[in-house]
């Protein structure tokens, strides 16, 4: 699916991932913290400044023509003392000084010699602000040594240059001193540096992520992409189980409407608002009867529709849940078919009446072998025929279409059917696999109803879903029955 950005997409997925980014950046800065003040060696700098003259005495009657050439020989000066032959003097110096061993952490030393490799990466050399001035920089990991290197060029320098060019003179104005203070590393800065560095590999990885994540992450494209409603966004609950246990019995009763006070009071009316806008999508069908199914398994179709169930019960409409996944049934746990499509149980004995409020529950009983060929039989269109004029809506709940196409048996008898998606969880793929499944069996897809949405921006591009619910109560509602009383209540008054 092609995904296009907006600033305002990118700011949600930022805000939605803001904690990697401070961690990252954190987590960099600090490792570039420590990296300079304990792992990088120090370095420190000495510097002498030498005069260069065009004549060998010019003690007055300087013309601009002579500051010149004085400062085109400070370009030929600097050529000359990069010379290895004057390396070669430097090192010889350094070397009456001290012994190898006392060089070895600051230079390459080879046969006894100092290379003249390493003799030129400590030095630098530049006229000073493009005048007659020369600039000698040294840099080592002492600074002692620093500022010897500095007046031992210093006294090289002018024998040298002047021997060589036979032209001008220099002359040292006044000695290197020893600094102590570290040009480098710059802890402050490579802190920063790393800092942001790590938060910019985090927003990177952020979106490398969001583009290749091909999961449901917002309503808006799901409902542009298959041009099909989203008749219900429920809202995490929070406590999300570990991916291993997800779709468990554990996993299940914490999520479910009935007899659980936990519930948010948020979820209770997306519940509500599911029941309405589903009213309104099969208003104009002649079937009162909704298949429910989902792509793949664990996505929390059960938990969905036993939730809806409860939620129209709650409008004192009849509504019986059939649980028609003969393969892998769960709303017996929640709250017997087979038995009574083959007739070895009477419907009314099978019927679990008054489950909560007017809701009915006809569970799956014993797992035949063939579920499929049953619900496609026709004395399962007899029996959903025979319950249809018992209640006011049926809700059904199939295998998962991609899995299974036991609910393409009961494409005739239904007036359509759900899909529901678990958001950040199903991919596009798997829906296109599963809209194309129902399509074939000619199974009028309602919409979508998405369950799991996070009330988070971005948890991968963004969430489109927002609170509805942003108004604040002074009061709350310990359970879906106590939300319901003080809803009447509240009506009275």
């Amino acid at each position: 699916m092609k995904k296009e950005y907006t600033i305002k997409d990118l700011v949600y997925l930022m805000l939605g991932r803001i904690w990697w980014i401070i961690g990252a950046a954190l987590i960099c800065g600090l490792g570039a913290f420590l990296i300079s003040d304990f792992a990088i060696p120090r370095k420190y700098q000495s510097n002498v400044s030498m005069y260069v003259r065009n004549k060998e005495d010019q003690k007055q009657d300087i013309n601009n023509s002579d500051l010149s050439v004085s400062k085109s020989l400070v370009s030929t000066y600097i050529v000359i003392l990069n010379n290895d032959a004057v390396m070669e003097q430097v090192g010889e110096q350094l070397l009456k000084q001290h012994t190898p061993e006392e060089l070895s952490g600051n230079f390459t030393i080879k046969n006894g010699k100092i290379t003249n490799e390493s003799l030129k990466s400590a030095f630098t050399m530049a006229a000073v602000n493009n005048t007659e001035v020369l600039k000698i920089t040294a840099t080592t990991k002492n600074a002692a040594l620093s500022a010897e290197l500095c007046n031992i060029m210093a006294d090289v320098a002018p024998e040298v240059l002047i021997r060589v060019v036979g032209a001008g003179s220099v002359e040292k104005i006044g000695d290197a001193k020893i600094y102590e203070a570290a040009v480098s590393p710059s802890v402050t800065k490579n802190t920063a540096i790393g800092f942001a560095g790590g938060a910019l590999l985090a927003i990177l990885v952020i979106l490398l992520i969001d583009f290749f994540d091909n999961t449901v992450r917002g309503t808006e494209e799901l409902r542009e992409h298959f041009s099909k409603p989203i008749i219900a966004e429920i809202q995490s609950i929070g406590g999300k189980a570990k991916k291993k246990n997800r779709g468990t019995d554990a996993d299940r009763k914490t999520r479910l409407l009935f007899g659980n006070e936990n519930i948010p009071f948020s979820t209770v009316e997306a519940y509500k608002s599911f029941r309405t806008a589903l009213s309104f999508v099969i208003s104009t069908c002649d079937s009162r009867i909704v298949a429910m199914t989902s792509a793949n398994p664990s996505e929390g179709k059960s938990v969905t529709v036993a939730n809806l169930a409860v939620a129209v019960a709650q409008t004192d409409k009849k509504v019986l849940l059939i649980d028609a996944d003969m393969r892998k049934p769960v709303q017996h746990k929640c709250f017997r078919l087979s038995n009574v499509i083959t007739g070895d149980k009477p419907l009314d004995k099978a019927l679990n009446r008054n489950v909560t409020g007017s809701l009915d529950v006809l569970t799956s009983g014993t797992i035949p072998p063939n579920p499929s060929e049953l619900l496609a039989s026709r004395q399962m269109k007899e029996l959903l025929e025979t319950l249809k004029e018992r209640y006011d809506m049926i809700l059904i709940d199939c295998a998962p279409i991609n899995v299974v196409s036991d609910v393409a048996g009961l494409s005739q008898e239904i007036a359509g059917v759900v899909m529901v998606v678990h958001y950040g969880f199903t991919t596009y793929p798997e829906l296109d696999d599963a809209v194309n499944r129902l399509a074939l069996a000619n199974c009028n897809v309602l919409g979508f109803a998405v369950n799991e949405v996070s009330s988070k921006h971005g948890s991968g591009y963004y969430s489109n879903y927002k609170y509805k619910y942003k108004y604040k109560y002074d009061y709350q509602y310990g359970s879906a029955k106590q939300a319901e009383e003080k809803e009447k209540a509240g009506s009275a008054c």
